[in-house]
């Protein structure tokens, strides 16, 4: 059986599914070890354990984003060289893009560690939880090397229409997590720490198994013999792709760093129940992200095979999908929602922090259909190279987030973060329109974006 796939082939419901089903299944799994994680920090260590483990959580993602946006940008560009059948650039670019990766993530978890006390004072982590902290942000920092090839070597399959081999990876790593913070937890005893080194154990893992499934997808594409050692040409090649798209995530996430100290100076208890609301999202999340990456790879073959008809076809279909998708968590999350949150705490336990996350699962949770719009969006003006429309949409949402979230923290406290999420959707969602209206909507208009990224890859 083939491991790659076009999925610009046959009936678009069918192959977005089948390319977002594994996809959603591999988001439940880590879903699921992510709440066992969580179940396991509030329940047997501390209710402020969670707390300890994302008091930092903003600056990891800060980089963490920085190689998700580096990634998916790459994944559109290897998805245009997959639909154009230049197999030989596929291959040369992975292996050098991912030697380039390694080299990253080396620097920046030097960095992040030696500044870990100036970082942390910023933040304002608690005094209740620094020590706890601190420890959490040493160990999971050292194993960004693991973490974000996984991220460059998944999106590069994704980009060759291959998703359902993550599935089994995803059930793995499950395992390996679960039964690896249990054991360090329960039986060693080793708190937080014992969760972040759980986690890179099973990421090293995964690692390994991605390496041999982009080698077995090589196997498979035809073209001369190549040089596996890697060529940091690659970053020249691919920039107008993946530096845009870093920038954008960096400034979609990199918000949250901002943010962070006004969430944290509100005390342990708004910590962690930030962290809780966060892991809601990221449930209801994983049907949205799935189609959505499905969308974005079948508008970049499509691209690479120079059809506008079919690129305009794509846009109602990923919309219903995913309206349809979101109903199930969503619902499920507002009805159940004192149960749900209380997996994370300890028996009995309705504090404050308790309170913060179900008011967010039955007030402000449903908004992330306004996201809807603007991601799905965001995904097409991506695979189209318009990193920069992107980019510029995502600054402004961002910014309008920052400003408003400065303004509603000191009356409404952690609600206040609720809100200027939900006002940064709306007008993200309006910018986007707006611009995919106007540029990249007819027929005409989708040529003329596809002739110049045949002459730009010509080029490179």
């Amino acid at each position: 059986m083939k491991a790659t796939k076009n999925i610009t082939q046959g009936n678009i419901y069918i192959n977005l599914l089948i390319y977002a089903v594994p996809l959603m299944l591999s988001s439940l799994l880590s879903q699921a070890y992510s709440t066992v994680d969580g179940m396991i920090a509030g329940k047997f260590i501390s209710e402020y354990a969670l707390g300890a483990i994302s008091a930092t959580g903003s600056f990891e993602m800060l980089f963490s984003m920085l190689n998700t946006g580096f990634a998916s940008g790459f994944g559109v560009y290897i998805s245009h060289l997959f639909g154009k059948g230049q197999y030989a650039e596929v291959k040369r670019d992975v292996i050098g893009t991912s030697g380039a990766i390694v080299i990253f993530a080396i620097l920046i978890s030097a960095f992040s560690i030696a500044m870990r006390h100036p970082i942390m004072t910023y933040l304002q982590v608690d005094a209740v939880i620094y020590e706890e902290a601190e420890r959490y942000f040493v160990i999971y920092t050292a194993g960004y090397v693991v973490l974000y090839l996984n991220g460059i070597l998944i999106n590069a399959l994704h980009a060759l229409g291959v998703t359902s081999f993550s599935l089994y990876v995803s059930f793995l790593s499950m395992i390996l997590n679960v039964v690896g913070n249990l054991l360090m937890v329960l039986v060693f005893d080793m708190g937080v720490a014992g969760l972040a080194i759980s986690t890179l154990v099973s990421a090293a893992v995964a690692s390994v198994i991605y390496i041999w499934m982009v080698y077995r997808a090589f196997q498979e594409m035809p073209s001369e013999p190549i040089s596996y050692r890697p060529d940091l040409r690659c970053l020249a090649r691919s920039w107008r792709y993946t530096v845009p798209a870093a920038l954008q995530m960096m400034a979609f996430h990199g918000v949250n760093f901002l943010i962070a100290p006004a969430i944290n100076a509100l005390g342990a208890a708004a910590t962690t129940g930030y962290n809780v609301t966060n892991r809601l999202y990221s449930f209801s999340w994983m049907g949205l992200s799935a189609i959505t990456s499905g969308f974005g790879c079948y508008i970049g073959q499509c691209a690479g095979r120079g059809d506008p008809h079919k690129i305009r076809r794509g846009i109602p279909c990923c919309y219903v999908l995913n309206a349809v998708l979101l109903v199930l968590p969503v619902l499920l999350i507002a009805i159940f929602s004192g149960e749900v949150v209380s997996l994370f705490f300890p028996d009995g336990y309705v504090g404050e922090a308790y309170q913060y996350a179900v008011r967010y699962a039955t007030h402000y949770l449903p908004f992330i259909y306004i996201q809807m719009v603007g991601h799905v969006l965001h995904a097409y003006m991506r695979s189209l190279a318009r990193m920069r429309a992107v980019l510029s949409v995502t600054i402004l949402g961002s910014t309008v987030r920052y400003i408003a979230t400065m303004l509603f923290v000191p009356q409404w406290q952690l609600e206040g973060v609720f809100v200027g999420q939900i006002i940064s959707w709306v007008v993200d969602g309006l910018a986007s329109i707006i611009l995919c209206c106007c540029l990249y909507r007819t027929v005409a208009q989708l040529q003329r974006v596809i002739d110049q990224l045949s002459v730009k890859r010509s080029r490179a």
